[in-house]
């Protein structure tokens, strides 16, 4: 990989964080992204959100990003006959009038009835978000020397969103089907198009989440435990964080990432040791032995 300097790499790098909810993810990627600019770096970094909000942006993929993102809440909640549901389903299916109204955050932790084939829905259009995020942002970010961290590796939240479909009651679509997603975005995510230059896995056991996400927010949100399968609570939390765990720490080993334990670091201390990681590869890189 041929590169420059710090402040004038010919060809970036893109740095994907997988963790738990709760495991600080976000906080780690703003703060990385910074501490990189800090340094010299020509750093960035992309949310699909971000882009969304960018609505006097007309050129593709944007306007495609802005519907994928409310349609992925309408079919995740698909189905649901309870009040807030019904809310984000029968919304305005115009971005604008969609974020007005708040109606990603307005439907129930837990569901009534929601359909197994929307919750399935909603994860595949997570990827696909992701797949277009991927060529027409992160590689054009790359291609002109930038270091491009995302928010979080999209692979996390698409496998948690079909993990919890498999276990909805409504059988309106099979669970072998739910199997096979499984199985290709294991398959897509592990593809080197999709594979960031330096993966981190944020090391944090699920108690140590649950104590976070309540400390700051009073309880857990939608898909952070078993709600839409009927089961919320700290058990449901448990269930559901448990399995996610033991499945990104495999696939995390099987990508070569590297994995930081935050389980009993302060917020700098898992910044130093990210961007440590990040600095040592990128001097790699850029003075291959």
């Amino acid at each position: 990989m041929a590169m420059t300097d710090a402040a004038g790499m010919s060809r970036g790098m893109y740095i994907g964080v997988l963790g738990l909810d709760g495991a600080g993810k976000t906080t780690v990627a703003r703060a990385l992204t910074g501490r990189l600019a800090d340094q010299g770096y020509k750093s960035e970094f992309i949310r699909w959100r971000d882009i969304a909000a960018q609505v006097d942006r007309i050129d593709f993929p944007s306007r495609t990003l802005r519907q994928l993102l409310v349609e992925t809440w309408r079919s995740r909640y698909g189905g649901a006959m309870d009040a807030p549901s019904l809310r984000v389903q029968h919304g305005s299916a115009v971005y604008e009038d969609f974020t007005r109204d708040k109606l990603e955050q307005a439907g129930s932790n837990e569901p009534v009835d929601v359909h197994r084939s929307g919750m399935a829905a909603s994860a595949m259009l997570e990827f696909v978000a992701d797949m277009l995020i991927q060529a027409e942002f992160i590689n054009e970010s790359v291609s002109s020397g930038r270091i491009v961290v995302t928010e979080s590796f999209g692979y996390k939240n698409v496998m948690k969103v079909l993990r919890v479909a498999e276990e909805v009651p409504r059988d309106d679509l099979a669970r072998d089907v739910i199997a096979k997603m499984r199985d290709f975005i294991a398959d897509a995510y592990s593809t080197r198009f999709m594979q960031p230059d330096i993966g981190i896995f944020l090391k944090i056991t699920p108690e140590e989440c649950y104590r976070r996400i309540t400390a700051q927010r009073g309880g857990v949100g939608p898909v952070e435990d078993m709600g839409f399968a009927g089961r919320a609570g700290r058990e449901s939390f448990m269930e559901l964080q448990s399995g996610l765990f033991a499945e990104y720490e495999a696939m995390a080993t099987q990508w070569g990432w590297h994995t930081v334990d935050v389980n009993d670091a302060s917020p700098a201390e898992v910044l130093d040791a990210v961007n440590d990681i990040v600095v040592a590869e990128v001097a790699s890189a850029q003075h291959p032995r």
